[in-house]
């Protein structure tokens, strides 16, 4: 019986991500035990479930009927087992988390540490990470990321919602005349390739521009860090979150720019495994942040 939830896992983790190679980092299998699984499963069945060639794979009609019939199957004896382990009211085994190194410096950690407290027999593996492959590289059960999401293969529930400001040093503005939003174009711009997918404002001359600014940008990082080590040494104008600046711009080190210009607001997201069922352990944790995030 275990052999046979083995394979059909195997086959929904495949259509899931789209790969047997990812299929298989996501289960901490090989690439050819997948293949057995599905081979093996197909050949007990009687039936082709993937249609194959060199390169992509598609489901075949029956392959289609069957994956959703096992998905509803699979997420309801998890979700069995999860009731039945519901009664002893403690969490165990592993929560596998990551979120990128200032936000979680920042949030995540400090709240991490009360929630091991209320769970004491929970065992924490935590990763600073940006991408979001690592969801299945690392078999992680959620990923906490900032900013527009791009399209994947995984749900997410957003947590909290940030502001951002457009900021340079007082040092470098000195070197420019500010009259009104065109005169960004000559100010060097350090882009954040996170928010290359983001709508920035909700006015259209204005994101038409700051869309222009980032394609020209001399520095493009995904971490908020170096956009603002490279704003303090005068080196140009970024978008960084209000929390992440909140002394500096006390301080004067950092001066918003156009401070009224109508930005929109970003989120903090957690991402899981697509399937219809949540664990317990990934659940209470989402709640938890939810409930004690709290953003400047």
């Amino acid at each position: 019986m275990q052999n046979q939830i083995d394979r059909i896992r195997s086959f929904i983790a495949v259509v899931d991500t789209g790969s047997f190679t990812q299929a298989a980092a996501y289960l901490r299998l090989s690439k050819s035990m997948v293949s057995i699984h599905i081979k093996t499963l197909e050949t007990d069945l009687g039936v082709s479930l993937l249609n194959r060639n060199t390169r992509h794979f598609s489901l075949t009609e029956t392959g289609e009927i069957l994956y959703q019939d096992f998905k509803q199957a699979l997420a309801q004896l998890e979700h069995t087992i999860d009731k039945a382990r519901l009664g002893q009211q403690v969490l165990q085994g592993y929560l596998r988390i990551s979120s990128t190194a200032e936000f979680g410096e920042n949030y995540i950690l400090p709240l991490l540490s009360q929630f091991v407290r209320q769970h004491s027999q929970l065992k924490i593996q935590y990763l600073f990470n940006s991408s979001i492959d690592d969801l299945i590289n690392h078999k992680l059960d959620l990923a906490i990321r900032l900013g527009t999401l791009k399209d994947s293969n995984y749900r997410y529930t957003k947590l909290a919602d940030y502001s951002i400001s457009l900021v340079a040093s007082a040092n470098l503005l000195e070197k420019f005349s500010l009259q009104n939003i065109t005169d960004l174009d000559a100010i060097p711009y350090l882009a954040n390739s996170n928010l290359r997918h983001s709508k920035l404002s909700t006015d259209l001359q204005l994101n038409t521009l700051l869309s222009q600014l980032h394609q020209k940008s001399f520095f493009e990082t995904n971490t908020i860090a170096a956009l603002k080590a490279m704003a303090l040494q005068h080196q140009g104008m970024a978008f960084l979150p209000r929390w992440y600046i909140q002394q500096e711009l006390q301080q004067g080190d950092l001066i918003a720019l156009f401070p009224d210009m109508p930005l929109v607001s970003q989120s903090v997201n957690a991402l899981f495994p697509y399937s219809s069922h949540i664990p317990r352990k990934t659940r209470l944790f989402i709640d938890y942040l939810k409930d004690n995030i709290k953003l400047n």
